[in-house]
């Protein structure tokens, strides 16, 4: 029409931003699907596996430092750790348990005692590399108790940079950072080398056992000294003295009372009877080392009719504390069918009787002897024969930790000189519930192997582990004794 005008419709502006978003959107979608594709087309032309993560710093720092390469080979154990964002393999005191301050003690102490001469390279008194320590000498008598020297092995090796294994406890280099001090001196070997009875002539003998009290008087001497034990008294130390017979002067005078001993039971603390009344409160158990190998067991199937021998024991009859009941059980099972009970030893052609019959028996007859404890438990336990125990004042190693009786039996003296107890007792024991225990004997075998390096919840672990359960006492004890120490002058030792 003339003189008239077309009006095109107003769009909302609410319209116009809602198809503007849905544009964006599409666009998006667009770019994304086509990355995708040009992606997936290029690794179909190449391998399916997806490449190996960039390590970062820190990795590649681990990396150079265990394999002085700059990367971890991809089949190495802790490159599969990094992949699966776990800490790599080491040791160090932000994931140690316990912190250990580690006196310096001259060599004489400690590795001195197994070489006549320090290493060539390092300081005098510790070897300088893990690769420098000595062989530690072989025999039962030596091996048994040598909780001392894998326990220095550990503390010694936890801050050298080349540690890879796994740790519990961490060595620093100031006392009042440390949770515990610890004493590297090996009383063990030094009454075995020096004042153990044997074939010596007496002049020698006598030389021999005054070096063993010099050693102990020196080592007083150095500890009083020390500012860590003015500090404490001696609380938070840790002396090892595993053979009974060892510390024998220092213990029976109980200049070093308030020490923490790791010991192999409390039979010869005879000293001191308020420091015998409240021992378990305050020192550790540590087990013997088991002279017979652990046992792999292949088929774990027919273990129960594989072994074929109902109980099994071989040991001495004269013993100083279980001699009587010793003689008792051999007359009661010496003709008792599938048992198996003759005197020897676990030395020479004794050991591999010892260790053919206890891995072809089901239940190992573990009797007091000389003390209420011996390496004939944990040689049974490495054995995956179930152990009866018949040891009316034995004390157990991390018994906090395990529970014994699923892996253990425990026969009251009295009982076992009962004529049939102990075999009827045994037969009354299904095969189910035997292979329940010889299950756990696998599991729990670990816990009582000293080696170097160690493994997550080894003997050596598993001591630090019970060492670190007494810690808040200890500083529950200190804590409290310095409340008034600015108003009543007695030093710590003569409170402790």
């Amino acid at each position: 029409m003339p003189g008239s005008s077309s009006v095109r419709p107003r769009v909302p502006q609410h319209v116009l931003a809602l198809v503007s978003l849905l544009s964006i959107f599409a666009l998006s979608g667009f770019f994304m699907f086509a990355h995708e594709m040009s992606s997936g087309l290029g690794r179909s032309s190449s391998s399916t596996a997806d490449p190996p993560p960039v390590l970062l710093l820190e990795e590649e720092r681990f990396a150079a430092m265990v394999s002085n390469t700059e990367y971890l080979p991809y089949s190495d154990p802790g490159y599969k750790l990094l992949r699966q964002g776990l800490p790599p393999p080491g040791c160090d005191a932000s994931s140690a348990e316990l912190l250990i301050f580690m006196y310096d003690l001259p060599s004489e102490f400690h590795y001195g005692m197994i070489r006549s001469s320090p290493p060539a390279a390092g300081p005098a008194n510790f070897p300088h590399n893990a690769s420098d320590i000595p062989l530690y000498p072989g025999g039962q008598v030596y091996q048994q108790h040598s909780a001392e020297f894998w326990l220095t092995n550990d503390v010694l090796t936890s801050n050298m940079p080349d540690r890879r294994t796994p740790c519990t406890a961490f060595r620093v280099e100031d006392w009042q950072s440390a949770d515990v001090v610890f004493v590297p001196f090996f009383a063990s070997f030094s009454y075995n080398r020096y004042s153990s009875v044997g074939a010596k002539p007496r002049e020698l003998q006598k030389q021999q056992n005054n070096r063993d009290l010099e050693l102990q008087q020196k080592l007083v001497r150095y500890l009083k000294m020390q500012p860590a034990w003015q500090a404490s008294g001696g609380s938070d130390h840790v002396i090892v003295a595993h053979h009974p017979n060892s510390m024998q002067h220092v213990i029976r005078s109980d200049v070093l009372h308030s020490a923490m001993f790791v010991v192999a039971d409390f039979s010869r603390y005879e000293s001191s009877a308020n420091r015998v009344a409240n021992i378990i409160d305050k020192d550790v158990v540590a087990p013997y080392k088991h002279v017979i190998p652990s046992y792999v067991d292949h088929d774990r199937n027919t273990s129960f009719h594989d072994r074929t021998t109902l109980l099994f024991f071989q040991g001495a009859l004269v013993t100083k504390e279980g001699g009587i009941i010793r003689q008792k059980l051999y007359e009661i099972l010496k003709e008792e069918p599938g048992v198996h009970f003759e005197t020897g030893n676990t030395q020479s052609n004794g050991f591999h009787s010892a260790m053919q019959g206890m891995r072809s028996s089901k239940f190992c007859l573990y009797l007091a002897g000389d003390m209420p404890s011996s390496n004939h438990l944990f040689d049974a336990i490495a054995s995956h024969c179930v152990p009866v125990v018949i040891s009316d004042k034995i004390e157990l190693p991390f018994e906090e930790q395990l529970d014994y009786t699923e892996f253990c039996l425990f026969v009251k003296s009295t009982d076992a000189v009962q004529k049939g107890f102990v075999v009827e007792l045994l037969r009354s024991v299904h095969r189910t519930e035997w292979t329940k225990m010889w299950n756990r004997l696998h599991q729990v075998d670990l816990h009582f192997r000293y080696q170097h390096p160690t493994q997550p919840d080894d003997a050596v672990n598993m001591v630090w582990k019970s060492i670190s359960h007494k810690v808040p006492s200890v500083k529950f004890l200190l804590h409290k004794r310095n409340r008034y120490k600015r108003s009543k002058p007695t030093s710590f030792s003569a409170q402790l």
